[in-house]
């Protein structure tokens, strides 16, 4: 797995849910999960995260090796942090201090690009015993898999999905795996799927891909 380093002030938006990793002096890293309360600027450019002391744990602990990691809607971001207790008008908190610019993770196999056409999932719903359908508005998209953008709940993570795209006047079906939800800084949901088998239509996918960073370079 790669980082690539972002600007400083790249973070996780207010009430999202983060993970967090605490690694103590002795004994094995603590993975937890916070929600971030606030952000608070520093004088330095970096940004506080003002997030709830996860259940269970001591309100008052320092820790200062630590790191907070986030979804964004093409991937995840991690950051290196220190932690100290605080108060806020809500109560006890812990403050999340970067010691170190933020990361995002490099995970993808495929090269991507970001291209707005329609997508539609097809899935069996267990809970009530028949299929259902949702059309989104594709955000990135890869021979390996796509990120859309949805307006009702999309289908659980793992479920396996049918999913078509509408390319050149053709219908590229193929089957896939909801990867994971995001919610975009706009409010709105994203669903990514990867492909079962990205060679049904992987030539096609990866011309379109290609030819679209190629006009977005001649642009800039």
């Amino acid at each position: 797995m790669q980082h690539t380093h972002v600007p400083p002030d790249v973070h996780p938006g207010v009430l999202q849910t983060v993970s967090l990793t605490l690694r103590p002096t002795a004994g094995a890293p603590v993975a937890l999960e916070a929600r971030v309360l606030d952000l608070e600027p520093q004088a330095d450019g970096s940004t506080t995260l003002v997030v709830a002391c996860p259940a269970g744990l001591d309100p008052q602990e320092y820790h200062f090796d630590a790191t907070v990691a986030w979804t964004y809607p093409l991937g995840r971001m991690e950051c290196p942090v220190s932690t100290r207790p605080g108060r806020r008008a809500y109560g006890e908190v812990w403050l999340l201090r970067p010691t170190a610019p933020a990361a995002r993770l490099q995970e993808r196999a495929y090269f991507r690009a970001r291209i707005s056409m329609p997508v539609l999932l097809r899935w069996h719903d267990d809970l009530v015993e028949d299929e259902r359908e949702l059309i989104g508005v594709v955000v990135d998209v890869s021979e390996g898999g796509l990120m859309a953008s949805v307006r009702t709940q999309p289908p659980p993570v793992g479920a396996p999905v049918q999913a078509t795209v509408r390319l050149a006047g053709d219908n590229l079906v193929q089957a896939a795996t909801v990867v994971r939800h995001v919610r975009f800084a706009s409010g709105g949901l994203g669903v990514a799927v990867g492909f079962v088998d990205p060679s049904v239509h992987g030539d096609r996918i990866r011309r379109l891909v290609f030819e679209t960073e190629r006009r977005r370079r001649r642009r800039s």
